[in-house]
């Protein structure tokens, strides 16, 4: 590992307030597929010691499919929807059980907390759950995150619970994220069937080739894998999130991921800016589409000005005052996310007034990188 490599992990660490921490299925499931309390107990032990010096965690766990299968005699066959849900139901109470447990021996109180996409991309919802996290942590109290499998369809779930992990961080404006899996570190390739496969503990840049190298789950348990992860990181370094990857069944492995002992560093140059910013840019579904000028162009792209209705040329979609739109270039290309002031209906183009305030507007990723 780089010098340089090992430093940047000791400043993040330096400065970590908030920490977000993803546990898949692999770390909690014994051989057998029942849930492993040494598990539990470990991954405790580590939050505790992050606690007594200063760190807030957020506490993302899969594992309730897992363990409801075995509960109710699903065994690993592959399951339907119905059944997935029905394993989520009777596994989420023994989930929670197991951690309640672990978390008692060091005289910490746990909450769970189910969530579903619509209470993210919801503005009052997202701030209301915004609230709900921080007085839980105020209390010291630690917030356990999963996803309701029991309601969730395959057209309205997250997918997995490492993009879950990273809407979470968004949340709460966690200064890292870091997923748990049973794996040590990105490779240059799969490292059981190529033994000169090396392991990459620093990635700068996410690209292409970067995608290539992440592999599948080994598991019938989980549904992320490490192309999961580089494509949650991915994202997550969009809005300024650096992203850590490291085996879960390692003793202080946490500790070792920030001294540059273990793990993969998935590393951003962007600042953080502020949970409304990110759920304007990154969760919010845009309801419409404004179509810029080239003049309006330039100037949102700059970062440091507000959108008025002069520089628009027409608008598409049904959206109201207070909702986020999409703000586009002559070809369609998206260049800023924003909530706008008037309704569809009220915009006229090339009319007059403010349409997204400099503080309510977030530009893409092809704008940044212009």
């Amino acid at each position: 590992m780089t010098e340089f490599c090992r430093e940047r992990r000791g400043e993040i660490r330096r400065r970590l307030k908030v920490l977000v921490v993803k546990v898949g299925s692999n770390i909690l499931t014994a051989a057998d597929g029942g849930l492993s309390s040494r598990a539990f107990s470990r991954i405790a032990r580590q939050i505790r010691e992050l606690r007594e010096n200063g760190v807030r965690v957020v506490l993302v766990s899969s594992g309730a499919i897992a363990a409801g299968r075995e509960r109710i005699g699903l065994g690993r066959k592959p399951l339907s929807l119905a059944q997935k849900q029905a394993a989520a139901s009777a596994g989420q109470t023994a989930l929670m059980g197991q951690w309640e447990k672990a978390f008692r021996r060091h005289d910490m109180t746990v909450a769970q907390i189910l969530l579903t996409p619509a209470d993210i991309v919801d503005r009052e919802r997202f701030t209301n759950l915004e609230r709900t996290v921080e007085t839980l942590l105020s209390l010291g109290i630690l917030p356990i995150v999963n996803e309701n499998d029991a309601v969730a369809t395959f057209e309205i779930r997250f997918g997995d619970n490492d993009r879950l992990s990273a809407y979470v961080a968004g949340l709460v404006r966690a200064q890292c994220l870091l997923l748990l899996s049973d794996v040590a570190y990105l490779y240059t390739s799969d490292p059981r069937v190529d033994p000169s496969a090396r392991p990459l503990p620093c990635v700068s840049r996410i690209d292409s080739r970067i995608e290539r190298m992440a592999g599948l789950s080994r598991s019938g348990l989980g549904t992320g894998g490490m192309s999961s992860k580089v494509g949650t990181a991915l994202w997550a370094n969009g809005w300024g999130l650096p992203v850590g990857v490291l085996k879960g069944d390692l003793t202080r492995g946490i500790v070792r991921f920030f001294e540059g002992r273990t793990g993969t560093l998935f590393d951003t140059p962007r600042p953080l800016p502020s949970n409304r910013k990110i759920w304007i840019g990154h969760f919010s579904r845009p309801r419409g589409d404004l179509y810029l000028d080239a003049g309006a162009v330039i100037a949102i792209r700059t970062g440091r000005t507000s959108l008025l209705g002069a520089g628009v040329t027409h608008a598409s979609g049904e959206f109201a005052a207070g909702e986020t739109v999409s703000l586009r270039d002559s070809s369609g290309e998206e260049i800023a996310r924003g909530i706008v002031r008037k309704g569809v209906r009220e915009i006229a183009p090339k009319g007059e007034g403010l349409l997204v305030h400099l503080n309510d507007l977030v530009l893409s990723d092809s704008s940044l990188h212009e």
